[in-house]
């Protein structure tokens, strides 16, 4: 992936709270990592921001920014400029981490559940 024109660093450290839930927002270089209490929560983000996430790719691949995203401080996924999607990914261009998604779905399997 050619890299952008116009990269920048992100420094933030963030808690937030939505819909009951809460989420630690942090970076000090090009990689922001979002962590999310639950498998329910992810899902949840995912199917909120389903709508945006071309738009949001194209951010942060213009910006040269890539968000790692952890449930319960695993990681996940990584979408943005540093994601190598795979062949499954390809539906939806972010890239599954298989060994973080099974550690968090065998972690805390309640957390499937309402």
């Amino acid at each position: 992936m050619a890299r952008s024109a116009h990269p920048v660093d992100v420094a933030a450290d963030l808690s937030l709270t939505i819909d009951g839930q809460p989420i630690t927002v942090e970076s000090y270089t090009d990689t922001v990592v979002v962590d999310l209490p639950s498998v329910r929560a992810a899902y949840a983000l995912a199917r909120s921001g389903w709508s945006r996430l071309d738009r949001t790719l194209a951010v942060l691949t213009d910006l040269d920014l890539t968000v790692l995203v952890c449930i319960d401080g695993t990681a996940v996924a990584r979408l943005g400029a540093d994601a190598h999607p795979g062949a499954v990914e390809r539906l939806a261009p972010v890239e599954l981490l298989p060994a973080g998604v099974l550690r968090a779905s065998v972690a805390a399997p309640v957390r499937f559940v309402n």
